[in-house]
């Protein structure tokens, strides 16, 4: 071999070599940034997964206060319904019991009505005037000695 040829084959083993060394500088400096991006990516993962329980704990006890207060809601629906129901029967009654006060009274002689209910007002006018004293009357009708 000749010396020329030496000084070739040695000069393109160096640019070999070299090219060689910084290939493998950038891909060692990849390595250490896909790294340093795949830790950033794991600690992400972490706190979605944590948010996510979180989110799903919150759902559920948030489903759970809907659900308490939906039956709770039904529940007060219910009764305001019966109380409704049960207030529309009482006026019903009293409305009946009035009708039946009102037939009653017209059919009952008024001196019985004020003995009854003396502060309840008579329609009819009784057409002789009640004596006030007993005595008076008998002196006044000529049967006193």
């Amino acid at each position: 071999m000749s010396a020329e040829f030496s000084n070739a084959y040695q000069e393109i083993l160096f640019d070999n070599l070299m090219s060689i060394i910084k290939q493998n500088f950038v891909f060692q400096t990849q390595l250490k940034l896909a790294e340093e991006n795949n830790k950033k990516i794991a600690e992400i993962q972490a706190k979605y997964d944590e948010l996510s329980r979180a989110k799903s704990s919150v759902s559920e006890s948030v489903h759970e206060d809907k659900t308490r207060l939906q039956v709770a809601l039904n529940d007060v629906m219910k009764k305001k319904a019966e109380i409704e129901k049960e207030l529309n029967e009482k006026k019903t009654e009293i409305d009946s019991l009035k009708e039946y006060i009102t037939k009653l009274e017209n059919i009952a002689p008024s001196s019985k009505l004020k003995k009854l209910n003396p502060e309840k007002k008579t329609e009819e006018v009784s057409a002789e005037p009640a004596p006030t004293d007993l005595f008076e009357l008998k002196a006044n009708d000529g049967s006193s000695f």
